[in-house]
């Protein structure tokens, strides 16, 4: 058994595993695009976007389905202009032609029109563009011009990972209205698609508890290492799910992956760290995003949370209930409106050693320090992390948070370029915040 705790048998994105098929936002409107193109409302359609991204295996998956046309596939092998001319000639129908580029040229044109004056469709599709060869290019300029009767006599798919290309080809009119060009740039998955991407993944096999062998966490990291690239984050999580394996082997505690690991398989992998993927994580609080319900009697002492968001203090909040539960929920005594607060995330417990934090089974976790926690007993100057705000404790005997340094809300990571998760924190002078003070 690969992983027990999960019943897995085998490595779910190992690379002959059958998985589930997900297109990203971008994807879906290249797959929209082609259709156009394939309908004819589209004369050249340039896709362009990072290695794998999944331009070719959006191109060929619908147009492999093409049953009344013809279709040309061209790679960057071919350099030289005959090679190119007899290679279209050859995938549309007509056998190998020994003749001059001029020759070649006339047949194609004749051929091409024919075609189109008999409603047949014959598409071109140009695959690793940035590497075709500058007398190749000339001629695909040529084919791209090519009319009869004003109308386009072939469709072209144009795949290529420089944008520069494109913009050479592209024409300052955009084609016209008769024969438009148009751009789609497709990127990877967003963070929620690499979510949903991999819970798919797992579920089809029958893991259960996604949440558990996937913390919210290391699929940021994923993100981070892969961009959301589908044949990157399968790599990565491959090598990161091996890793796992080898080091729980017959453990008794159900095994999950750690921030760590993903990190010793991206470096294994030769994959780059953008913490950007980090960056829409940051959402911004307001005084009135902070509510809190009324007071009650409290026993053992009075304790204050100050609310932080991007470095500014927006709120204060009194724990003046034995037990108080905080969350998105308008219901909870402390409610943030922030996404990435569970409906119910925190439980602030009374007890007679002072303040317990209590996790809820919350989405995002429960962090105090810079530190993952299920239970914590409560110290004057902790700083709990939810979602990406802060709530800083201070006890009744405690001061107001000072300027401090609090570092990430999560372990670092220490990738080689900055990490998001090492970003400081600076919680303002209270008393230039009085005006965010409930």
């Amino acid at each position: 058994m690969f992983l027990d705790p999960y019943k897995l048998d085998t490595n779910p994105f190992s690379p002959n595993q059958v998985r589930p098929r997900l297109e990203s936002h971008s994807s879906r409107h290249g797959s929209l695009r082609l259709e156009k193109l394939l309908q004819g409302e589209i004369h050249c359609l340039f896709l362009s976007g990072p290695a794998n991204v999944g331009k070719s295996t959006l191109t060929d998956r619908r147009l492999r389905e093409l049953e009344d046309g013809t279709l040309s596939l061209i790679g960057p092998r071919i350099k030289e202009p005959e090679d190119f001319l007899r290679k279209i000639l050859s995938d549309l129908g007509l056998q190998a032609i020994e003749a001059n580029t001029s020759e070649l040229r006339n047949i194609l044109q004749v051929f091409l029109q024919h075609q189109s004056a008999n409603a047949r469709r014959s598409i071109l599709v140009v695959d690793e563009l940035e590497q075709i060869a500058v007398p190749v290019l000339r001629e695909l300029e040529w084919l791209l011009g090519l009319r009869f009767k004003n109308q386009s006599v072939m469709r072209f798919v144009l795949l290529s990972r420089s944008e520069n290309i494109v913009a050479d080809l592209m024409p300052s009119d955009g084609g016209g209205q008769l024969t438009p060009y148009i751009h789609q740039r497709l990127t990877g998955f967003s963070l929620e698609e690499t979510r949903n991407y991999l819970e798919s993944c797992l579920e089809s096999v029958g893991v259960a508890d996604v949440a558990r062998l996937f913390p919210h966490e290391v699929i940021i990291d994923i993100q981070a290492f892969t961009r959301g690239l589908v044949g990157d984050i399968n790599e990565l999580c491959y090598e990161a799910l091996n890793l796992l394996a080898a080091t729980w082997k017959d453990s008794e505690e159900i095994p999950a992956l750690t921030r760590s690991m993903i990190k010793a398989a991206g470096k294994k992998l030769h994959l780059s760290y953008d913490s950007s993927a980090w960056d829409f994580m940051e959402e911004a609080l307001s005084p009135d995003s902070v509510q809190q319900s009324e007071s009650g009697e409290l026993k053992i002492e009075a304790a204050r949370l100050f609310v932080s968001s991007k470095g500014r203090v927006v709120a204060e909040v009194s724990l003046n209930r034995p037990r108080m539960i905080l969350g998105r929920d308008h219901g909870c005594d402390i409610s943030l409106d922030s996404s990435y607060v569970s409906r119910y995330q925190n439980l602030f417990l009374e007890t007679a050693d002072g303040w317990m934090l209590i996790d809820l089974n919350s989405t995002n976790g429960c962090y105090v320090n810079g530190h993952r926690v299920r239970e914590h007993r409560l110290q004057d100057g902790d700083i709990i992390a939810v979602g990406h705000h802060q709530l800083s404790f201070v006890s009744s005997s405690g001061n107001l948070p000072q300027l401090r340094d609090v570092g990430s809300a999560l372990p670092e990571i220490e990738p080689e370029t900055t990490s998001p998760t090492a970003e400081t924190v600076v919680t303002p002078n209270l008393e230039k915040n009085r005006a965010g003070t409930l």
